[in-house]
């Protein structure tokens, strides 16, 4: 068996597979792998989830008319309102799920696909804990250190997704603006309240 020539690489294997001749190959089974990504379904309600999970937690303390949100901070010039605002928020959002699917969905064997997963974890676990110390606890100082952390894990997101599907990695993209804008949105209010103090 081990003259067989089809067990001397992973593409024979797979060529084999293809042509319906992987069941006569002995040992084929332990070579295809025990993990599999999600369903589409399932990756699908896992992004979604997680995406709308952060957004509605932001949402506690985020209008999106944000300016009008609290006289107490002073919003810089550049923050969008209205339309504008739910317009670019809902865009990046969607974007932000469709590169999460992508990632969730793409081959377990792939070695970036589980730090690309954490790095989309952190990045939502970190958004959420900024917007609690920015909006609930006016804290923007705290809230900047905060955002540090956010804006690494989303260029990691960016980076490993590239390694994972380019796709996500492109739908990703964008969101480096809005990460720009809250960082200077961020910065901006923690200079108020360093001159304030």
């Amino acid at each position: 068996m081990t003259n067989n020539p089809l067990l001397v690489d992973a593409p024979a294997i797979e060529r084999a597979r293809r042509f319906g001749s992987a069941q006569s190959i002995e040992g084929a089974s332990c070579l295809e792998g025990t993990q599999r990504p999600p369903s589409r379904p399932i990756a699908a309600m896992t992004a979604i989830v997680c995406v709308a999970m952060t957004s509605i937690w932001g949402f506690v303390f985020i209008d999106p008319d944000m300016p009008g949100l609290d006289p107490t901070i002073n919003y810089a010039w550049f923050v969008p309102t209205g339309p504008l605002f739910s317009t670019i928020w809902l865009t990046l959002t969607l974007c932000i799920a469709a590169s999460f699917y992508l990632v969730l969905r793409s081959p377990p064997g792939n070695s970036a696909r589980s730090l690309a997963i954490i790095a989309f974890i952190a990045q939502f676990i970190l958004k959420s804990f900024w917007a609690w110390l920015l909006f609930g606890r006016r804290a923007p100082i705290t809230g900047l250190y905060v955002m540090t952390l956010f804006v690494i894990c989303v260029i990691a997101s960016i980076w490993l997704a590239a390694k994972v599907d380019r796709r996500a990695a492109l739908l990703m993209a964008p969101y480096v603006s809005w990460v720009a804008f809250i960082l200077s949105l961020t910065i901006s209010s923690a200079v108020v309240v360093g001159r304030a103090s």
